[in-house]
């Protein structure tokens, strides 16, 4: 169970490097999110969130489609192809973020989750800003 957690924490640590050369807010998204994951995963695989006779891992229905949203559209953001739909990336990212602050708030980690819900609200300010970056330009043209 460990290998995943240190797959997990590989991938975040990859596209943190990624965002550091080339900085786009859909990468360091997909990193964060790679990054709670991580986290998430060992603790699962510690017995901290999970006994061991876990075998169904219905929360990974849950993680795997958001991860590879997010990390898909990170793949976009980094190679530069156009963002016509880079709000639902900033949307998943978001949601993303809640629902990690969520359960971990559930399991008694407010600490974390408080980084999460922090996280989120500075996609949601970036998004704003970026929009009347936009709007703004678009009225002087």
């Amino acid at each position: 169970m460990h290998i995943f957690a240190i797959l997990a924490a590989m991938m975040a640590v990859f596209l943190l490097l990624a965002g550091r050369q080339q900085p786009r807010v859909g990468v360091f998204v997909a990193a964060i999110l790679w990054l709670l994951y991580a986290v998430y995963e060992y603790h699962v695989a510690t017995g901290v969130l999970c006994d061991k006779d876990c075998n169904i891992r219905v929360d990974l229905v849950l993680f795997f489609p958001i991860l590879g949203i997010a990390t898909w559209y990170a793949y976009r953001s980094y190679v530069g192809q156009p963002g016509e739909l880079r709000v639902v990336g900033m949307v998943l990212g978001v949601g993303g973020l809640i629902i990690v602050a969520a359960l971990l708030a559930a399991f008694g980690y407010e600490a974390p989750a408080g980084l999460a819900v922090v996280g989120a609200l500075a996609i949601v300010v970036y998004a704003i800003k970026s929009r009347k970056r936009t709007a703004g330009g678009a009225e002087g043209a």
